[in-house]
């Protein structure tokens, strides 16, 4: 089973009264586009978007929503926030069925894919660039890095 994590994209720095509040800039919105197109061209598919419901997160998840149309739709979970302890979500995962994609906020995504790779919340061994999107396979009893994208790595608008 697969389940892809993801940091939001860039988001607006300043503005808006409440961190919450921040929505994605142009940046944030054409990374996160062009890492969901490549996606949707390799054939990736989700049963569910879940994402943490801050604004940032919600625009990445809408727009991986658009390009994968998850037949679970794209919904608002608790967990997933900056500050949110990892453990939880990571005894829950293995029990999945359908591949899921999470989308939320650093430290919380490196801390998971740390404890899934490593048994160990720290030491990050996977950095999350806003938009990074990692696919994680869960296969006897064992978390295994498959692939992940950046926007670096799909590059700019255009090309």
């Amino acid at each position: 089973m697969r389940v892809y994590l993801v940091r939001h994209g860039k988001a607006a720095r300043s503005g808006y009264a409440h961190d919450a509040d921040r929505p994605l800039t142009e940046r944030g919105r054409a990374d996160v586009e062009r890492i969901a197109r490549r996606m949707a061209k390799a054939g990736i598919a989700v049963h569910q978007i879940r994402h943490s419901g801050m604004v940032r997160a919600r625009e990445t998840a809408e727009i991986f929503g658009r390009a994968l149309n998850p037949p679970g739709g794209v919904v608002a979970v608790s967990g997933l926030l900056y500050g949110d302890p990892v453990e939880p979500l990571a005894r829950a995962l293995p029990h999945e069925t359908d591949p899921v994609m999470y989308v939320g906020h650093n430290p919380f995504m490196e801390e998971l894919a740390s404890l899934l790779l490593t048994g160990q919340n720290s030491g990050r061994p996977v950095w999350f660039t806003t938009s990074g999107t990692l696919c994680l396979e869960y296969e006897a009893g064992t978390w295994s890095m498959r692939w992940m994208l950046t926007p670096e790595i799909v590059g700019k608008a255009g090309q």
